[in-house]
C-alpha cells in the first residue's frame, strides 16, 4: 500500500522530488522552445527612407490661424484640454483643417470606435492630398495590424511601427513567446503621445487612442488631460517626431505584415471595419464651453484668433536609443524623469503632482525629503487601488505612503465612488469606473509639466515619453483648479495618532467618512497582492 508523497518511486527519488523535476522540466522545454524559436525571430533588414517634418506655412488655413493666434511676446500659446469630448474635438478639427501634412505619434492607437472615428477622418485627409505619417508602438498592435494594414492601402499614408516584436504577430501570447530570448528589447516601449498638424498646432498630453480615454467605454474611463500648442513649440515637437520616425528602432509596417489582398479590397474592408464610427463624436454645439468657458475648437477655427494661454514650454523626450537600456541603472541625465526631476528641485514653495502610478523609489524619496526639509510643500495626487486598473502599481506605490505621510506630504487617492459626486464627471462616468490617467506637475504655481510621463520606473527606465514644461502662471492657476475639484472625488490619506495605521477620509457634502482599511477593494484583487506581488516587487520597488 503506498503512503504519501514521499512514497520512493524509483531508486533515490521521493513523489516530492518527481514533482520538481517534472516541472524543472517542463521549464527546461519551454526554454528550449523559445532559444529554437528565436533563432527564427530576428526583424528583417530593411532599407528606411527618411524624411522631414514640413514647416508651417501661412499658405494654409492652420498656419494662418496659428499666426493670427500668438501674443508677439510669447513663445508659445496653448490651450488646457480637460474634458475628453472636447479633447476629441480638438484632434477631429485639426485633422479636418489639416493641408499639407498630419503626423501621429501614440503608444496605443486602438481597433474600437474612437480609433476608428480618429482614422477615418486621417484618410479623408489623405484623399485630400495631406501627408499623412502614422508611429504606433507595437506593444498591442496584435489587435489593430490588420486596420492598420488596410489603412496603409490609401495614397498618401505612411505607418511604422517602434521597437516590433519580429514574428508571432497574430496573438500577444505568440509576439512574448517567440520573443522570449529577446525580452530585454521589447520590454522597452514608447510612451509618447501627439498630433502634429501642417507643423503648426499640436495636441499632447497623457490620452492614447481608445474607448477609455474619451469616456467611451462602458468598463472603465479615465480622466485625462491634453494640451493644444501652437507657437515655436510645434517644430520642436515635429523635430521629435522626426528623431523617432527615422530611427533604426521604428520599422515600415509593410516590413512586418505582408497580405495576398489587393489594395482596393483592402480599402473597402477598412471602409466596413470603421464604419461604427461614422456617427460617433459628433461637432459639439457651438455655443457651450468647456467647465474652463473654452467653446469647442471646431467653432473657434471657424472665428479667429483663437482664445489661448500664453508662456514658454520647453518641450523634451526620450532617445530612441532607450530601448538599449541605457538608462536602467536609474543615473541617465537626459531623460524626461531626470529633466523633471530637475525641475521640480527648484521649487521654493509648493510642488502638486498628478500621476495614475506613483513608484517614487528611494531616489524619488531622498528628493521628497530634501523639498519638505527646506519647506517645500508636497501634494500627491494617485489612483486608489480599489480604482487603479494596474493594482501592483499601486501595491509597490503603498510602501511608501507612511513615511511620505510622516515627511509632511499631502497624499490623495482618487476613487471612482468619490468621483462620481461631481455632478459633471459622474454623469460622463455613467456606471463605469472611474480613474484618473493625467501626468501633471505643477511647481511654485508657475511651471506646469504636462506629457506622458508617470512617476514610476517604467516610465524612468524602460520606456521613452515625451514632456513639457509651461513657464505660464495662467496654466498652472487652471490646473490648480482642476487639481481642487479632482481632490473632492478623493480620500486623503491621514495616519491615525498614535503610531502609523492608516486612514482613508472621504468627504460628502462636507460630512467625513473615516476608512481603517483601504476602500472598495475587491476580493479578487486583494487575492492577487496576497499571492503574485511578492514576486514581483522587487523589479517595482
Amino acid at each position: 500500500m503506498m503512503k504519501a508523497s514521499h512514497e520512493v518511486l524509483s531508486p533515490g527519488f521521493s513523489v516530492a522530488e518527481m514533482r520538481r523535476f517534472g516541472r524543472a522540466a517542463i521549464l527546461l522545454v519551454f526554454a528550449w522552445v523559445a532559444v529554437l524559436l528565436q533563432g527564427c525571430a530576428s526583424l528583417p533588414k530593411v532599407e528606411r527612407v527618411p524624411s522631414a517634418a514640413i514647416p508651417a506655412s501661412q499658405n494654409e488655413e492652420l498656419g494662418r490661424i496659428a499666426v493670427q493666434s500668438m501674443r508677439g511676446d510669447a513663445d508659445a500659446g496653448v490651450r488646457p484640454l480637460p474634458l475628453s469630448v472636447f479633447s476629441m474635438d480638438a484632434r477631429l478639427t485639426l485633422v479636418r483643417h489639416a493641408q499639407a501634412t498630419l503626423d501621429l505619434q501614440y503608444y496605443l492607437l486602438q481597433n474600437d470606435v474612437t480609433g476608428h472615428k480618429l482614422l477615418r477622418e486621417v484618410r479623408d485627409a489623405a484623399l485630400r492630398g495631406v501627408r499623412v505619417r502614422i508611429l504606433v508602438d507595437d506593444l498591442y498592435t496584435s489587435d489593430n495590424d490588420l486596420m492598420l494594414m488596410e489603412l496603409s492601402a490609401y495614397p498618401n499614408i505612411e505607418i511604422r511601427l517602434f521597437n516590433p516584436f519580429p514574428t508571432g504577430r497574430a496573438y500577444a501570447f505568440t509576439r512574448w513567446l517567440f520573443a522570449a530570448g529577446d525580452f530585454a528589447r521589447v520590454n522597452h516601449r514608447m510612451h509618447n503621445k501627439m498630433l502634429i498638424a501642417d507643423g503648426a498646432f499640436a495636441v499632447a498630453g497623457g490620452r492614447n487612442i481608445a474607448d477609455e480615454y474619451f469616456f467611451s467605454s462602458k468598463g472603465g474611463n479615465f480622466v485625462d488631460f491634453d494640451l493644444l500648442i501652437t507657437g515655436d513649440a510645434v517644430p520642436r515637437m515635429a523635430a521629435i517626431f522626426d528623431t523617432y520616425w527615422n530611427s533604426e528602432r521604428v520599422f515600415p509596417l509593410h516590413a512586418l505584415e505582408t497580405t495576398r489582398q489587393t489594395p482596393q479590397a483592402l480599402r473597402d474592408e477598412f471602409e466596413r471595419l470603421t464604419s461604427d464610427a461614422i456617427s460617433a463624436y459628433p461637432v459639439l454645439p457651438a455655443d457651450k464651453p468647456d467647465i474652463l468657458g473654452y467653446l469647442p475648437l471646431s467653432r473657434d477655427m471657424q472665428h479667429p484668433p483663437l482664445k489661448l494661454l500664453y508662456g514658454d514650454i520647453n518641450v523634451f523626450a526620450d532617445d530612441p536609443e532607450k530601448v538599449t537600456g541605457r538608462a536602467e541603472a536609474g543615473d541617465d541625465s537626459t531623460t524626461v524623469t531626470a529633466r523633471v526631476g530637475k525641475a521640480m528641485a527648484t521649487a521654493r514653495s509648493e510642488v502638486v503632482v498628478s500621476s495614475p502610478y506613483f513608484i517614487p523609489g528611494k531616489l524619488g524619496m531622498d528628493e521628497i525629503k530634501f523639498a519638505t526639509d527646506h519647506g517645500v510643500h508636497i501634494k500627491v495626487m494617485t489612483n486608489s487601488l480599489a480604482s487603479n486598473d494596474e493594482p501592483f502599481a499601486s501595491a509597490a506605490y503603498g510602501h511608501y505612503r507612511v513615511p511620505m505621510l510622516k515627511m509632511g506630504v499631502e497624499l490623495y487617492e482618487i476613487d471612482s465612488a468619490q468621483l462620481k459626486n461631481d455632478p459633471l464627471i459622474g454623469s460622463a462616468l455613467g456606471a463605469s469606473t472611474g480613474r484618473s490617467h493625467s501626468k501633471l506637475i505643477v511647481i511654485d504655481r508657475k511651471t506646469v509639466f504636462v506629457g506622458s510621463m508617470n512617476m514610476d520606473f517604467r516610465s524612468s527606465r524602460l520606456n521613452t515619453e515625451l514632456g513639457m514644461l509651461v513657464n505660464s502662471p495662467e496654466l498652472a492657476e487652471v490646473i490648480m483648479e482642476l487639481a481642487k475639484r479632482v481632490a473632492n472625488g478623493s480620500y486623503r490619506l491621514q495616519l491615525k495618532e498614535p503610531g502609523d495605521h492608516l486612514q482613508w477620509v472621504a468627504t460628502k457634502d462636507g460630512v467625513e467618512k473615516i476608512y481603517d482599511e483601504e476602500p472598495a477593494v475587491d476580493f479578487g484583487t486583494r487575492l492577487q497582492l496576497l499571492f503574485v506581488f511578492p514576486f514581483i516587487s522587487e523589479s517595482l520597488l
